[in-house]
């Protein structure tokens, strides 16, 4: 049992070092597969098979910690495209003072074009110098070349 809680301590330890250059997924998949073979250490203790209990709690609270990362990656990148969406928006509204209606952007709705413009590599829409993001996509804009 020492021998266990000393293994799990030692790789808790050694992969904590690591969190910065993992992922969301990897981190919760290393941090599930750390806490799942002290339960299972634990568990397994107590029936007489410390090992299986190890290796059965590792892998099942990898596959679980690296599910509840998943969604963490996920409602992240969700509030991040939300925030440029809402940037872009204010942006507009500060430049033509009103939102574009559904599908328009500046030029559809007949603007001057400044000598300067920007665009948007997806879409291929042109945008004055001002704007960083595209108001209807969300989208960062890039210089013309």
């Amino acid at each position: 049992m020492k021998r266990e809680i000393a293994l799990l301590t030692l790789a808790l330890v050694t992969l904590s070092g690591c969190e910065t250059t993992l992922n969301e997924p990897a981190m919760g998949a290393l941090g599930g597969g750390a806490a799942g073979a002290g339960l299972g250490a634990i568990i397994g203790s107590q029936t007489g098979h410390a090992g299986a209990g190890t290796a059965i709690g590792a892998g099942s609270g990898a596959l679980l910690g690296a599910l509840v990362g998943e969604g963490m990656r996920r409602s992240k990148e969700s509030a991040k495209q939300e925030m440029r969406e809402e940037m872009a928006q204010q942006q507009y509204q500060q430049q033509y003072g009103g939102y574009p209606p559904p599908g328009q952007t500046p030029q559809a709705q007949g603007q001057v074009q400044e000598v300067h413009t920007k665009y948007n590599p997806k879409t291929g829409q042109t945008f004055p110098e001002r704007f960083k993001y595209d108001p209807v996509t969300g989208d960062e804009l890039k210089y013309l070349q």
